[in-house]
């Protein structure tokens, strides 16, 4: 069972923004058309889980509207939790949520320290973060922190 399971929605939305990627490496990126929310999660099948039934409560879908979009992601998810963070898995998924909202990434915290994509590169240049250029304990800490420092705390 996942830490935010039975939890309502408004309770845990900002749980997988301030997890530490170093220790939760699977991440993701959604907005709908704001800033980005970048969130990290312990393995596959938790961010396909987030994703079926949490995600899309964060972006106001409610009701018949938030039981149709859960069930047209579970074929979708289904594919994530047998072959992984696939490109067009992604595409797919966001052929559901648009207008409502987009899955902009998701990876492994490595890849997206380094810049190893389009989307990283643009976002850690937008954060004015430097990618991660070797695999120094100092270095990652640092991204880590940063990322986790962008995230509003409770008032």
């Amino acid at each position: 069972m996942h830490a935010w399971e039975g939890q309502q929605f408004s309770d845990v939305s900002l749980l997988p923004q301030r997890r530490d990627p170093r220790r939760f490496q699977v991440g993701c990126a959604t907005s709908d058309g704001g800033a980005p929310v970048l969130q990290w999660f312990r393995n596959m099948p938790e961010i396909s889980q987030w994703l079926r039934r949490m995600e899309p409560q964060r972006w106001g879908l409610r009701g018949p509207d938030l039981i149709a979009i859960k069930a047209a992601l579970e074929p979708i998810l289904t594919q994530v939790d047998v072959h992984g963070l696939e490109e067009d898995s992604r595409a797919a998924h966001n052929a559901v949520t648009e207008p409502a909202y987009s899955l902009l990434w998701w990876g492994d915290f490595g890849s997206f320290a380094a810049g190893k994509d389009t989307w990283a590169q643009a976002f850690l240049a937008t954060e004015r973060l430097e990618p991660v250029q070797d695999a120094s304990d100092e270095q990652v800490r640092a991204l880590a922190e940063a990322l986790r420092a962008r995230i509003p705390m409770l008032a």
